[in-house]
């Protein structure tokens, strides 16, 4: 049996003492995918490795997320084709691995736990040379939920040769996911206000609606509409380090485009972000921000989605 995990870092603290800080910060993105006919690949055998683990160092259990794991499929059906490991980029932690023959769920657990050997708490680093994110993602103290995946590869020739692509683990972590939605929320609410209209509520429906349509589009990163049932608003930018609401706020910008008295944008100019942005019915968002993957002579950088309910720009109606 071989292996391959794949982990990214970005920025955080250590994985499970809240009275050390570091300067480098994990973030090991996630997807989680149940096939029941799997025995071995069950809820359970990913959650009992995973606290099993976790109990070692003295952070509280996992739960099973069913929103996680359907992420997790939608991006593990995307990875079937090559199971190639690449990161999903998404608002989640990640672990991924594959093995050849009929890997279990707690062989692949296994692999990423084993990396505690390189992780050195006190210097809150791994071993030059080697790999220890997978490790701290299992046993981060702040990841509360995880959903998990185990997906066959589609290709004939990989079929032959019984390789298995193994997504496992997807995890919230509230530093980011919590903090990016109040970036999101606050920023709307902000332009809202001015004009006297309700403010928005967070809706994860719609945000995983945003995501699984920003994980269409960021092979390209091109402006294009999903024409859901949502309202909706895009953008993307070159430099991925543009906040969410600096995003918001181009929306937001076009408000010196629109004329109330006519209902109108000026010629040549767009304006109806602004207008969803502040449309009195709307009530709920969702939104996310995903990194283009810029291959082959695509756009990389960042893109950024919002989806509204009730949609607003209606014709004939003004937005307050």
């Amino acid at each position: 049996m071989c292996r391959k995990p794949a982990h990214r870092l970005m920025k955080s603290f250590e994985p499970y003492m809240s009275s050390k800080m570091s300067a480098a910060l994990f973030w090991v993105i996630g997807l989680a995918l149940i096939l029941p006919s799997y025995s071995q690949d069950s809820e359970q055998a990913y959650l009992d490795p995973h606290n099993s683990a976790r109990a070692a160092v003295g952070v509280e259990p996992l739960t099973w997320d069913k929103t996680v794991a359907d992420y997790a499929q939608n991006y593990a059906n995307q990875r079937a084709a090559d199971c190639n490991l690449v990161h999903s980029n998404g608002q989640y932690g990640e672990n991924i691995a594959w093995g050849t023959g009929d890997m279990s769920a707690a062989a692949a657990v296994k692999s990423w736990v084993d990396e505690k050997a390189f992780y050195d708490y006190a210097s809150d680093s791994c071993a030059a040379g080697k790999e220890c994110g997978h490790y701290t993602q299992v046993v981060w103290r702040d990841s509360k939920r995880v959903g998990c995946a185990k997906q066959k590869a589609m290709s004939s020739k990989m079929a032959l040769m019984a390789l298995f692509c193994v997504m496992g683990l997807a995890l919230i972590l509230p530093s980011y996911a919590e903090d990016i939605q109040k970036e999101y929320l606050d920023a709307h609410n902000k332009a809202r206000a001015v004009e006297r209209v309700p403010p928005l509520t967070w809706d994860n429906k719609l945000a995983d609606y945003a995501l699984n349509y920003a994980n269409k589009r960021k092979v390209d990163c091109k402006l294009i509409h999903s024409n859901g049932e949502y309202g909706e608003n895009l953008a993307w930018s070159s430099a991925p380090e543009v906040t969410v609401t600096a995003a918001v706020q181009w929306w937001v910008d076009e408000k010196a485009f629109y004329d109330y008295n006519s209902n109108t944008c000026q010629a040549g100019k767009d304006c109806g972000h602004y207008t969803q942005v502040v449309w009195n019915t709307t009530e709920r968002v969702g939104c996310v921000k995903v990194m283009c993957d810029g291959l082959n002579g695509a756009l990389g950088g960042a893109f950024y989605g919002c989806n509204y309910d009730p949609p607003g720009n209606w014709i004939g109606d003004k937005p307050y």
